[in-house]
């Protein structure tokens, strides 16, 4: 799989010819500097953006402008994929509870499951009632991340692509974050994570290092 950005007459070859596969109920650490193509590679497996060269296949199905409308790629990514942004991406003037609960309505759960599945993820992540229901911007930039990762989690997909998702989050939360997606990956969900993290780094099954464009295999478990 090659990426390449064209910046006015000049052009950034980002990914050169990468190389992945993963399988259900893996946890895969994609580890390199600032600047490496992380961000792109997981925008491409989520289907926010497309290869310029080579096969890109999810959930056995191809990824390619020529497949999939807009629309219909949009459908898919709310069936199928979760993803944590670095950046969070929460409605600014909702409440934690509120970023969760209509993300889920807009999956198809009615009212009553979606709140019963919010609140119980959000107190699995530690946002407690008190904070559950104040506005996204009165919290802590960790307290953030947490319900950007709850919110992902509680939409039950089958992938999940986590961008740096423990930037913002100290020891404990980081380790109980990775710990919840091993625990689910026992069930069959497959997590990417992109990091700098090295706390993380026991918790992944493999780990490639994405440096100059290329994808080296760093550790796999047997």
């Amino acid at each position: 799989m090659h990426k390449t950005y064209r910046i006015g007459e000049s052009s950034v070859h980002v990914l050169k010819g990468v190389n992945l596969r993963v399988v259900p109920g893996e946890v895969v650490g994609i580890m390199g500097p600032s600047g490496s193509g992380k961000s792109t590679l997981l925008n491409i497996i989520s289907t926010l953006d497309f290869a310029d060269e080579g096969y890109v296949e999810v959930l056995e199905n191809e990824i390619s402008p020529s497949k999939f409308t807009d629309n219909e790629l949009a459908i898919f990514r709310r069936k199928h994929i979760g993803i944590i942004f670095q950046s969070h991406n929460l409605m600014p003037e909702m409440t934690a509870f509120e970023n969760v609960y209509f993300a889920l309505l807009l999956k198809g759960y009615s009212s009553k499951r979606a709140k019963k599945r919010a609140e119980e993820v959000l107190e699995v992540l530690e946002i407690t009632s008190d904070k559950m229901h104040k506005n996204i911007q009165l919290l802590s930039g960790g307290e953030r991340q947490r319900v950007a990762v709850a919110r992902a989690l509680a939409m039950d997909a089958e992938i999940f692509i986590c961008d740096e998702p423990t930037a913002e989050l100290d020891k404990r939360n980081a380790i109980n974050l990775i710990s919840i997606m091993s625990n689910l990956a026992f069930t069959g969900k497959t997590f990417i994570v992109a990091t700098h993290d090295e706390r993380l780094m026991p918790f992944f099954t493999s780990v490639y290092k994405l440096e100059d464009g290329v994808l080296n295999l760093v550790k796999k478990e047997v």
